[in-house]
């Protein structure tokens, strides 16, 4: 029996996820640059097939970044679980192991052109926000919850808005220091001492959020 139509193949999604995969490098190194000729060439498949997956420029963009939620969930994990430390140990490593990842692994290009690519587009900047920016946040924010049940931080871990609020007190600042230094080239022009601008972001959250008494407030 025939496919009826408008019915997709049964591999269809799957490879659609595979196309979208390969069309992330192109949007990567070119962020808001890269043309629908560079993500078909990046995938290797023409942009007819582009356009029967994503519809068009702007889709293929939006799913290429929403494949990173999944590809970066053992690192996203790691954002959302202190471990034992306290809260300002806590924001200094998890800032640190940011800042020292940035330019060798390539997630501050990934944060910057990904960013570029969905400024201003209302296709692809979702895509960026499910992807990238979304998930980043909300373990951030679950990092937070923790250490206000130990009584380690000035949040009720159940008001979202005030957690969230204070999740993106904390990687704004931070986030907007890389792309100044890395993805503008701030570092030729306005050079930034990165960890002594972590130990001044820190101290200023924990003096806004943490608890003077640490775990012992809980008692």
């Amino acid at each position: 029996m025939g496919r009826r139509a408008g019915a997709r193949n049964q591999d269809y999604e799957a490879t659609r996820e595979v196309i979208a995969r390969k069309v992330l490098g192109a949007v990567v190194r070119r962020g808001a640059q890269a043309s629908l000729h560079d993500l078909a060439r990046e995938a290797e498949v023409s942009i007819p097939t582009i356009k029967h997956y994503f519809g068009d420029r702007s889709g293929a963009v939006a799913e290429a970044l929403r494949t990173v939620r999944t590809s970066a969930a053992q690192y996203i994990a790691t954002v959302a679980e202190p471990g034992d430390l306290g809260l300002r140990e806590s924001l200094i490593g998890l800032g640190s192991s940011l800042a020292a990842a940035w330019v060798p692994t390539g997630v501050g290009q990934l944060f910057s052109a990904g960013m570029a690519a969905g400024l201003f587009d209302a296709v692809a900047g979702p895509g960026y926000l499910d992807g990238v920016l979304e998930p980043t946040v909300r373990a951030m924010e679950e990092r937070l919850r923790v250490h206000a049940r130990r009584g380690e931080a000035r949040l009720d871990p159940e008001d979202e808005l005030s957690v969230r609020t204070a999740a993106l007190a904390f990687l704004s600042p931070l986030l907007v220091a890389l792309i100044h230094q890395h993805g503008l080239s701030g570092t030729t022009c306005r050079p930034l001492p990165m960890q002594p601008f972590l130990e001044k972001l820190v101290d200023g959250f924990v003096a806004a959020y943490g608890h003077s008494e640490g775990r012992k407030a809980q008692a």
